[in-house]
């Protein structure tokens, strides 16, 4: 009984040290975390490129509504 206490003690000790040790991230945890990274700058590059496509689009809308209103002034002249 004492010799089960005893494994049981050092096993478990063992569980807790394995625990609480703090290890290097392994491959796949590195990896994982440059996919996160790649997909956060793709993310905000889409970004970036999407608010200048829609700047652009609105000066265009914009422009071509002013070119519409010169058109129907000549019209009725």
């Amino acid at each position: 009984m004492k010799m089960y206490a005893t494994v049981l003690a050092v096993l478990a000790m063992t569980v807790i040290a394995g625990c609480s040790e703090r290890q290097e991230p392994g491959p796949a945890e590195k990896a994982g975390k440059q996919i996160d990274q790649a997909m956060e700058k793709a993310g905000q590059q889409t970004q970036a490129t999407l608010e200048k496509a829609e700047d652009y689009t609105s000066k265009k809308m914009k422009e071509a509504g002013q070119a519409i209103e010169r058109a129907g002034e000549e019209l009725k002249k």
